[in-house]
């Protein structure tokens, strides 16, 4: 597809926004003049364009500053206004190159907050250049790493950090700490066993079907627990017929299969069991073992020995006995 220099202009002016690393602010104008200045270039009345940038500018978390010039913001604050400016033209693309690398670290973990907010609701094509992996995992679906103007690897933010495509790839990912980086769901496994039984007796059939010693127990309203064989064993045959009660399960601790894997290390260590990982539905998609946190950390804990978490991961295991 080829667009001639007429189209390639109407393109980038109605089909393509762009937030600079360094604002790109027209410092001689207020707020909501440099918000709606896109809207006011493709010919838009000052009474349509002002309203469509009050609503931008409270999305940002900036109402009230509308009067305000650039040189009244903060770093933080300006960087929002650019924001809401390449949104308020509603570009199908967003071109975002080092948005946020002149900020400060707390106020850049905000902004990439905000930004992964507002994406859940938009659903734009953002292309995002950084030259930190860090932000990039944070906050890309897929990620392109190029060498030398060239892409050698375009892939999943899990895939470029446990299957590099070559030795400049690894490299580029050794030192990140994987374990603020990957998600649950990306590295847990299908669920042992699901005890969908209603009753004892079904809960004992279906343990004995299976070559397990424990089990998640499910139903309507979700994972309820996990039961053992050896519970289950105990049960008198004259219980058969009764439900399951709670004070036969032992209280195991589910984890979102959206929570990075920093913020569900202690309660994979403190469990006896997997932990199961359930959607925000509260249904059981998995479970999470210390072996498996243990080999996805593992270079990570070797590269980042200072790390109050990861870095001790290999002893605690040990010392608990991997699941």
């Amino acid at each position: 597809m080829k667009l001639s220099d007429k189209e390639l202009r109407d393109f980038r002016r109605h089909k393509m926004s762009m937030v600079f690393q360094r604002f790109g602010l027209l410092p001689h104008k207020t707020v909501i003049d440099n918000v709606a200045y896109g809207l006011q270039i493709q010919g838009m009345s000052k009474t349509e364009r002002f309203k469509k940038a009050r609503d931008w500018i409270k999305t940002v978390g900036l109402e009230g500053y509308e009067a305000q010039y650039p040189s009244q913001l903060s770093g933080g604050q300006q960087q929002r206004v650019g924001l809401a400016r390449a949104l308020c033209t509603d570009a199908e693309i967003l071109l975002m190159d080092e948005a946020f690398s002149a900020l400060d670290p707390l106020i850049r973990s905000e902004m990439q907050d905000q930004l992964i907010e507002l994406q859940e609701k938009l659903h734009k094509t953002i292309i995002f250049i950084t030259h930190d992996l860090d932000e990039a995992l944070r906050i890309g679906d897929r990620i392109a790493i190029l060498r030398d103007g060239v892409v050698v690897q375009q892939d999943k933010p899990v895939d470029i950090l446990l299957n590099p495509a070559d030795d400049y790839v690894e490299a580029f990912v050794k030192d990140v700490n994987r374990a603020r980086a990957l998600t649950v769901e990306t590295v847990m496994q299908p669920p042992v066993l699901r005890i969908t039984a209603e009753t004892l007796g079904e809960a004992i059939s279906q343990m004995r079907k299976s070559s397990e010693d424990y089990g998640y127990v499910v139903n309507d309203d979700g994972y309820q627990g996990v039961i053992t064989q050896e519970t289950l064993e105990q049960v008198n045959k004259n219980d058969y017929h009764k439900e399951i009660p709670e004070d036969l399960l032992d209280d195991v601790p589910a984890v979102q299969s959206d929570a990075l894997l920093e913020e569900v290390i202690p309660e994979t260590l403190d469990s006896d069991h997997p932990l199961p990982v359930v959607d925000d539905n509260g249904d059981l998609q998995g479970h999470l073992s210390k072996s498996t946190l243990a080999e996805v950390l593992s270079d990570s804990a070797t590269s980042e020995p200072s790390d109050s978490n990861d870095s001790r991961v290999d002893e605690r295991l040990s010392d608990k006995g991997a699941a």
